[in-house]
């Protein structure tokens, strides 16, 4: 028996979680746009139309690529004190999501798989519990949801331009009316040098968490 015939006999069977778990490493190392369903399947050693007994199409590979990603979130312990529960909850999901920068936009844009309603679920069963009235409770979710999403989807940009922007930047600010948006070109200057400004996600978090912690004294009255 050849060697290309014992890597016939060996090589794994295909499956809906290996093709998606593949499909993840390829965006995680290049991008969306580096994955198509032929190279997804030369990278699994199969024809392109064996991927299609285990993902309908394209948009089925990338919503169970978003869903396999959501799963690695930690859930809202539920007898945790709720704010300590939903911080480390939503910490958890912007860490997940900063590991796989292109998975925001098709969170964004694309209806949840279970993983992803898992969550939510979880997020919404948390501020139910909380003393929240019913209002700030859905006001809440939306906040903390958005800015998760919403960072992640600023998050990728900031990067690129920590990693080659900053003289364009400079050009930039440099070049505006002396005098002008004086305000805009100091905040400017404060990136170019470098100024630590600590984790600005877990500080927006925290003023988020905060004032659901107030409308929730308010209301209670303690």
């Amino acid at each position: 028996m050849s060697a290309a015939d014992d890597q016939e006999t060996f090589r794994p069977p295909l499956n809906r979680p290996r093709v998606l778990r593949a499909a993840v490493a390829v965006a995680d190392a290049n991008g969306l746009g580096a994955l198509t369903m032929r190279g997804l399947a030369a990278e699994l050693g199969f024809e392109v139309m064996s991927l299609y007994n285990h993902v309908a199409n394209k948009n089925d590979l990338l919503a169970g690529m978003v869903d396999l990603v959501v799963a690695e979130a930690g859930l809202p312990a539920a007898d945790d004190e709720w704010r300590a529960a939903m911080r480390r909850s939503v910490l958890s999901t912007h860490e997940v999501l900063s590991r796989h920068p292109w998975a925001a936009p098709l969170w964004a844009g694309g209806l949840p798989g279970p993983a992803l309603l898992t969550l939510m679920d979880a997020w919404l069963a948390t501020l139910a519990r909380s003393g929240l009235d019913p209002e700030t409770a859905h006001r809440g979710f939306h906040a903390l949801s958005n800015h998760v999403v919403g960072f992640a989807l600023q998050e990728p940009g900031v990067a690129r331009g920590q990693g080659g922007r900053q003289d364009g930047a400079r050009a930039f600010v440099d070049g505006l009316p002396f005098g002008a948006y004086p305000h805009f070109v100091a905040h400017v200057h404060e990136h170019l040098a470098g100024r630590p400004g600590g984790n600005s996600f877990a500080f927006v978090l925290d003023l988020i968490l905060d004032g659901l912690a107030a409308a929730r004294r308010d209301r209670m009255g303690a």
